[in-house]
């Protein structure tokens, strides 16, 4: 299994480390279950949100062949993305060779852009609630869950919902114990309060 992270100037942190450690650490669990985690974009080099840290992005946008599964995180970074028509072009491709799509919070907003969303219920993050519909008013937004699965796309809402998100796509592709092994072993129990 090969996945991708797509990353850009002012991502949110957590959208894209919560999946990218979730996956990274089932690797513990078996090694063979995911090949290459790699990120993704159209820049050498991003900067995250309000920490202000650089990451590499491992290969171009366009460079990438087919994934198993494509995870978009979201951030403040993709409002200026919705109107990059040569961004959004390549993306759509991506997103095309892409066999499963995840979105973490306004991730979504890239694919509500792109048209491949229309007339699916998804979720967002709380402050986007209204973006999604302005920009295709088909998509029915829907907040009583964490995350919709429609099939190729699932849908989170915001920030740590991208955690809840790949332990569910997790246990999906593979199965529950796997997705168990990896919660006991980044010590993930969000129900337990102390």
């Amino acid at each position: 299994m090969n996945i991708g992270i797509l990353l850009f100037d002012n991502v949110e942190l957590l959208d894209f480390a919560g999946p990218m450690q979730v996956f990274s650490s089932a690797q513990y669990v078996d090694e063979q279950l995911i090949n290459d985690i790699i990120t993704l974009g159209n820049q050498k080099e991003v900067i995250v949100s309000k920490t202000r840290m650089k990451v590499n992005i491992d290969k171009h946008i366009t460079e990438v062949g087919i994934l198993d599964v494509l995870i978009i995180p979201g951030g403040f970074g993709t409002r200026p993305l919705i109107n990059d028509n040569e961004f959004l072009s390549d993306l759509k491709d991506l997103v095309h060779r892409s066999k499963i799509v995840l979105t973490v919070c306004t991730g979504s907003l890239l694919l509500a852009k792109l048209g491949v969303i229309s007339n699916l219920t998804v979720t967002t993050h709380y402050t986007a609630i209204e973006l999604l519909p302005n920009l295709d008013p088909t998509i029915i937004v829907d907040r009583s869950k964490r995350y919709h699965d429609n099939g190729k796309y699932v849908i989170s809402e915001g920030v740590s919902a991208g955690i809840d998100a790949s332990f569910y796509l997790l246990e999906r592709l593979f199965n529950g114990d796997v997705s168990t092994q990896v919660k006991k072993y980044i010590e993930y129990y969000p129900e337990k309060v102390t």
